[in-house]
């Protein structure tokens, strides 16, 4: 395993848009993330079709490869960040330079829809990297210090290890159109939930679920074994496609060979109810199988976000329940 070089103060973060075009936020919400992660210390450095638009998406399959590349070879580049996520980041695989990036040793961070990115970076180059904030992130009025605080531990504080806890409020709603609407709306957090209790350790794989199964039967697949798989999804999706996608983990043998699951909090959107419930459908899809399981985590399209080293180790215990992810992170 590669360990990506630490963030420091006065460094560059590199931004790429691998799927949407970043033409969809407003000025002022960039402004705020500008502004936040300067007042952090470090400086950005725009790809050159991050405000693009080819179709859907910020640039050519061959234009957003390059973009990446290009930040990963770019000397004055530190950590390279995705703006936002969007959808077909996994269509840059095949012209994406992994050993750059392995020689490189930069950290990568984002979610969503560059989950393709982030596994296939694992699996490919052997470099741990993160699914956690993008620049969008940052740009949030009301950033939670719990999202704040884990990116810095993990990549510019270096923490030997992370306990994580639950956060004490999350929220879902649109912010981005808020900005000048008053305060979000934010709720208390009841916690985890237990679906199967018991202990594991293991490697740190996953991200959103839908995304992640679009690497199903390609090289870019990361190995499943001896793993802990985080999973979570969008408002895009609902009970009868997560179970699709749960049941086909199932069928390829995937619970076979994890050692743990970790699921991250559902929109509420999604559309779970009583009588159609995310207990049921993980149940279901790993009946026979006696591995801990959590729900709940902080790590979805809501907010707070955790950020998870893809490739680095978790240890987690659905009995109590706790948590803990393992570094070094970064050097």
């Amino acid at each position: 395993m590669l360990v990506p070089v630490r963030l420091k103060e006065g460094d560059t973060i590199g931004l790429v848009a691998p799927a949407s075009s970043a033409n969809t936020l407003r000025k002022d919400v960039w402004e705020i993330g500008a502004k936040r992660l300067a007042s952090k210390g470090f400086h950005i450095k725009v790809g050159k079709h991050v405000l693009g638009q080819h179709g859907h998406s910020s640039g050519t399959v061959r234009e957003r490869a390059e973009d990446l590349n290009r930040m990963f070879n770019d000397d004055e580049v530190n950590l390279v960040m995705s703006v936002l996520g969007g959808f077909n980041s996994h269509q840059l695989l095949e012209h994406i330079d992994f050993e750059a990036i392995a020689s490189s040793r930069k950290a990568f961070i984002g979610f969503s829809d560059i989950t393709a990115l982030n596994n296939a970076i694992w699996s490919q180059a052997g470099l741990m990297n993160f699914s956690g904030p993008s620049f969008v992130t940052f740009c949030q009025p009301d950033l939670p210090y719990y999202t704040e605080r884990c990116f810095d531990r993990m990549i510019v504080e270096g923490a030997a290890s992370l306990d994580i806890t639950p956060s004490e409020r999350w929220a879902e709603d649109k912010w981005h159109s808020m900005i000048d609407l008053g305060p979000r709306q934010w709720m208390s957090n009841p916690g985890w939930d237990i679906i199967n209790k018991g202990k594991a350790e293991g490697t740190i794989v996953g991200g959103n679920l839908s995304t992640l199964m679009l690497l199903a039967s390609t090289k870019y697949w990361p190995d499943m074994s001896g793993t802990i798989l985080f999973i979570e999804e969008d408002e895009d999706e609902s009970p009868a496609t997560i179970d699709r996608y749960m049941t086909q983990l199932r069928h390829m043998g995937a619970f076979d060979v994890i050692n743990g699951l970790v699921i991250g909090r559902m929109p509420s959107n999604v559309g779970f109810t009583a009588g159609d419930s995310l207990r049921m459908v993980v149940e279901e899809a790993t009946s026979g199988y006696d591995l801990p399981i959590l729900t709940g985590v902080d790590f979805a399209h809501t907010d707070p976000l955790l950020t998870l080293p893809i490739g680095g180790k978790a240890a987690m215990n659905a009995d109590r329940p706790s948590l803990r992810f393992v570094g070094p992170f970064v050097t």
